[in-house]
């Protein structure tokens, strides 16, 4: 297996364990909608977020996975973490506290720039 492929395979696991993951974040939010809309309003956050937040996890996450406006849904993922991070408070410390959301920044940003493509549907990254 040459270079290329190892990195186009390697790429492709990347983006679609971060679509699975953020995928079923958004699908334990709808699992507990009542809960979540409530968490969101303990936070100060409008309602109507909450289904923002869902929206982009679930369409973003099944997005990725297939390889669907990758940088789009990948901005969409590091404004959501980010926005989470800060909320929940950057306090928490690093292990236990925000190491998922950092780890899946990176994740989200190193995706997004290996997809950042003309194309609106890339299933294969442009790896020379």
């Amino acid at each position: 297996m040459d270079k290329t492929t190892r990195l186009t395979v390697s790429l492709v696991l990347v983006r679609v364990i971060l679509g699975v993951s953020m995928l079923m974040h958004g699908i334990s939010k709808v699992s507990d909608l009542a809960g979540t809309v409530g968490f969101f309003s303990s936070l100060d956050v409008p309602a109507f977020m909450a289904y923002l937040v869902i929206l982009i996890e679930i369409v973003g996450g099944i997005f990725m996975i297939i390889g669907l406006l990758v940088p789009l849904v990948a901005l969409g993922f590091v404004v959501v973490l980010a926005t989470a991070m800060f909320l929940l408070g950057l306090n928490r410390g690093y292990v236990g506290g925000v190491e998922l959301e950092v780890i899946l920044i990176v994740l989200s940003i190193a995706t997004g720039f290996a997809h950042f493509e003309k194309k609106l549907f890339t299933f294969l990254p442009n790896v020379k």
